[in-house]
Order: structure tokens, then sequence, then C-alpha cells
């Protein structure tokens, strides 16, 4: 018998409609697959006993699917991810609304699904209107 779980979403950036509200009910759980690098990407420091390195979401997981109906493969790919301090960086590393949405047209993303909130698309087009780029601490871009 076929195991069908977690068998992901086709490479798909954004969730269908009735993903995005399952997922807003009740937020889908993280597979980083992705190896912690030696030194943290934000810093550049190694880790320490009392603050170690692990994966970060430079565009959070939560606000990932809850706002922008992110799928969480994309979220937890490497385009995503970098190694940064639990204690000191992982904040730091992870991008406002606007700064993920800047991102995401970095990546190549050139719409929204038009399910999400109006005020979503109300951000996403300021963002066109701005021509900086965002900081990107993975030096990952593409998806």
């Amino acid at each position: 018998m076929e195991d069908k779980r977690n068998i992901g979403f086709d490479g798909r950036v954004f969730l269908e409609e009735f993903e995005w509200a399952t997922y807003r009910r009740r937020k889908p759980v993280r597979y980083i697959k992705r190896a912690k690098l030696s030194k943290c990407q934000w810093c550049g420091l190694p880790e320490s006993p009392g603050n170690p390195l692990q994966n970060a979401h430079v565009i959070s997981f939560d606000m990932g699917v809850i706002e922008l109906a992110l799928t969480p493969d994309f979220l937890d790919s490497s385009a995503n991810i970098v190694t940064a301090h639990r204690r000191t960086c992982n904040k730091g590393s992870e991008l406002s609304l606007l700064e993920s949405m800047k991102r995401l047209r970095a990546l190549g993303v050139t719409q929204l699904p038009q399910f999400l909130p109006s005020w979503v698309h109300e951000t996403w087009l300021e963002t066109s209107a701005d021509s900086s780029t965002c900081s990107d601490p993975s030096g990952a871009m593409t998806v």
C-alpha cells in the first residue's frame, strides 16, 4: 500500500484557498531538511554552548502560511532557510511583511493568490513601486 502522508505541494509556492483555510485553523508541521552551517549567516560567528545554531525561516513560518498562503514546502526550502543563533540572531533574520513581499518579488513571484485579503494585496502593490531590495542573509535567491 502506498504511503500518502507528507506528499508535498508539487513545487507550488502558494497554497490553494482550501488548504490555506485549513492551515489558518491549525498551522502545519515544519520539516526543514537543510543541514545547519558551522557559522551563523546573520552575524558570522560559530555557535556557543549558551547560544546554539539552528535553522531559521527568513520569511517566518507563521506569517508565510497565515498572511501570504505560502506552502510549508516553500517555507522550509533552502531559499527561505538560514543558519542563525537561537537566542540572538533568529528573530533578527526574519523579515517583516513588506520585506517578505520584496523577497518574494526578488525570487520571481509576480502575483499573490486572489483569495488573500485586500490589505495584503495593497501591501503587495507597495512593493512594486519600491525598487529597493530586501536584505538576504542566506545568499540564496532561487526557489
